[in-house]
């Protein structure tokens, strides 16, 4: 018998795999790249059966492109055997991300703004723009608020873009 060659065994892919079943039968898998991943959500049928075809859901346009995006990622898998870093751009948040967390670290542990200041931006920078007026403090303030907003709960929104 042919091979399908629509068909794909997604558990025999070139990367680690983790499948996992969820309570009402469905099955999510995650298929690894070293840092890269693809995550695919399993909504009628099985992939412990061996080979099988896709059929792919794209509802609406809100959220097409990252459901494009994954697809692209799938299928540079298939054909390439790995997942392409040139799928994978940069965050443009992240460094901000990484900002905010250390502002809000600085917080939780006692240290002033002006202290969270001189950390983030350094002590020169901060004894030139601290004095010349609130700028830098609400900059401060900003970012301790928006990793607060993350932590209670708004990385879940980050989940789903």
């Amino acid at each position: 018998m042919p091979e399908d060659a629509d068909g794909i065994d997604l558990l025999r892919l070139p990367c680690a795999a983790v499948l996992r079943g969820a309570r009402d039968g469905r099955e999510e898998l995650l298929l690894f790249d070293g840092g890269r991943c693809v995550r695919i959500e399993v909504t009628a049928g099985t992939l412990l059966a061996g080979p099988v075809r896709l059929l792919y859901t794209l509802a609406g346009f809100s959220e097409l492109e990252p459901k494009l995006l994954t697809l692209r990622r799938l299928l540079a898998l298939r054909r390439l055997g790995r997942l392409p870093a040139t799928l994978y751009p940069p965050e443009r948040r992240a460094r901000r991300w990484a900002m905010a967390f250390q502002a809000y670290d600085g917080a939780r542990a006692g240290a002033t703004h002006r202290e969270i200041a001189i950390a983030l931006f350094g002590a020169k920078r901060v004894e030139t723009d601290w004095a010349a007026g609130e700028d830098m403090r609400m900059r401060v303030h900003r970012l301790i608020r928006t990793a607060e907003r993350l932590v209670e709960g708004g990385y879940l929104r980050l989940l789903r873009e």
